[in-house]
């Protein structure tokens, strides 16, 4: 792994340590990303994003609430590039594991795509009503693709903090190259909308189910 990479990793493992997320920029070297998002708009082509559901089970589907379509990664049919990311996301699996003692076993992740005008309403990465010990989604990492984003492009991931705060929440731009990770069980969180069509590469550390 790139010196540099190892290097996000830690400034990734001392933000969560430190306030329970973190921000990090240029998380993966820009021809990375760059492949990551033709493979996205590929996968857009071929009718293979879906549109996203809610909950457990599959809801039905509600503008007003997420507007997103995604594609699950399967790894018995990754890319070059895919394997690439799942192979640094396990470093930080081990890497979490090994400083917070999480018992985080997978990563699921997906590709998703906002076209303009889609949002995806405040909500918590753990299904309502299940008890602690059953929520298995413990960390969130969202992985921006987007190409030369500006701030009037919206698209923003706002992220409600705990309320110590003078600020009760934190917009980050949607980046691309910039890493977002934090306890999922924690941190309320929405998409704004966009002007733009948004990419993203978002997974999520599980326990064993």
């Amino acid at each position: 792994m790139p010196t540099t990479t190892a290097s996000k990793i830690e400034q990734l493992i001392d933000g969560i340590a430190d306030d329970g997320y973190a921000i990090i920029e240029h998380f993966l070297p820009p021809e990375t990303i760059a492949a990551l998002r033709e493979e996205t708009k590929h996968l857009q082509e071929l009718g293979e994003m879906h549109r996203a559901s809610t909950g457990q089970a599959a809801n039905p589907i509600d503008d007003s609430i997420r507007g997103d379509f995604v594609h699950w990664l399967d790894e018995s049919s990754t890319s070059d590039t895919q394997r690439q990311y799942l192979q640094i996301m396990e470093t930080l699996r081990q890497d979490l594991n090994q400083s917070f003692y999480l018992g985080l076993f997978e990563l699921e992740s997906h590709f998703a795509i906002y076209p303009p005008g889609a949002i995806y309403r405040k909500h918590l990465d753990q299904f309502a009503g299940l008890n602690p010990e059953h929520q298995h989604r413990q960390v969130t990492c969202i992985l921006y693709l987007n190409e030369t984003w500006q701030h009037e492009y919206g698209g923003q991931l706002r992220m409600y903090l705990d309320g110590l705060e003078p600020v009760p929440y934190l917009d980050v731009e949607p980046t691309g190259g910039t890493m977002v990770a934090f306890l999922s069980g924690r941190f309320h969180h929405e998409v704004l909308e966009a002007k733009r069509e948004r990419m993203s590469l978002t997974g999520w550390f599980r326990t064993r189910s």
